[in-house]
């Protein structure tokens, strides 16, 4: 989380326990095409979790390796994880909603999101001294000097390609209450870009955390029906 150590370690014990509850819940419902997205909050977790032990490297002036690995680790959900962890979501749960027109389009978005973000972390894998968190204003900035991160996370075009594959599979799907999510996800690019666009990586990352535990009423709606 971008506020300490401890909110980060806070919000890992809270989502992960999430996380698992609705993937069981996904799996007995048959709702099997939703797992990876009842998945999420566990995995928003453990970035959170991953950004704690930041936290306690930048507090202990530095401390390495740790500050390197977490830093990487950290960026590694940022950049690559969520470009392909979220398309393959909506992907997953079209196979059970949508027209096989659409599974087709959803699937070539998850396909492209995935290199795009596979090749957006190659840098900061294998070069990590261009990786400079501090923090600022009481928020992690993550500095990552390289033309092509400059490019997403400074200029327009870049950050709405990256938002773009992160919000409209979502917002495409049938399902109502993923549009949802999906329309909560693009409200927090907003108000955390007009609040802390410095330190946007960490900020926006604990919204979406937080806004991951709505994935648990999504998740849960076949339950509460019939209760």
């Amino acid at each position: 989380m971008c506020f300490s150590a401890s909110a980060s370690f806070t919000a890992a014990a809270v989502l992960v326990p999430i996380g698992i509850y609705g993937t069981h819940i996904a799996r007995t419902t048959d709702q099997k095409a939703y797992a990876p997205l009842a998945m999420t909050p566990a995995f928003f977790g453990t970035q959170q979790f991953v950004e704690g032990l930041q936290w306690t490297a930048l507090d202990n002036g530095g401390l390495e390796p740790l500050g390197t690995i977490t830093a990487r680790g950290f960026l590694f959900f940022a950049y690559c994880f969520w470009m392909i962890w979220i398309p393959f979501c909506a992907y997953s749960i079209s196979k059970a909603t949508e027209t096989e027109a659409m599974q087709k389009r959803l699937k070539w978005v998850w396909i492209i999101a995935s290199i795009l973000g596979i090749g957006f972390y190659i840098p900061v894998l294998f070069q990590p001294m261009l990786v400079q968190p501090a923090v600022e204003a009481g928020r992690i900035v993550y500095n990552v000097d390289t033309v092509w991160h400059n490019f997403v996370n400074t200029e327009p075009v870049g950050q709405l390609v990256y938002w773009g594959f992160i919000v409209l599979p979502l917002v495409a799907l049938k399902d109502k209450g993923v549009k949802m999510f999906g329309g909560l996800i693009f409200i927090s690019i907003f108000l955390t870009w007009f609040t802390h666009s410095q330190a946007f990586n960490s900020v926006w990352c604990f919204y979406c955390a937080v806004l991951s535990i709505f994935i648990l009423w999504i998740i849960n709606r076949p339950r509460l029906k019939h209760a």
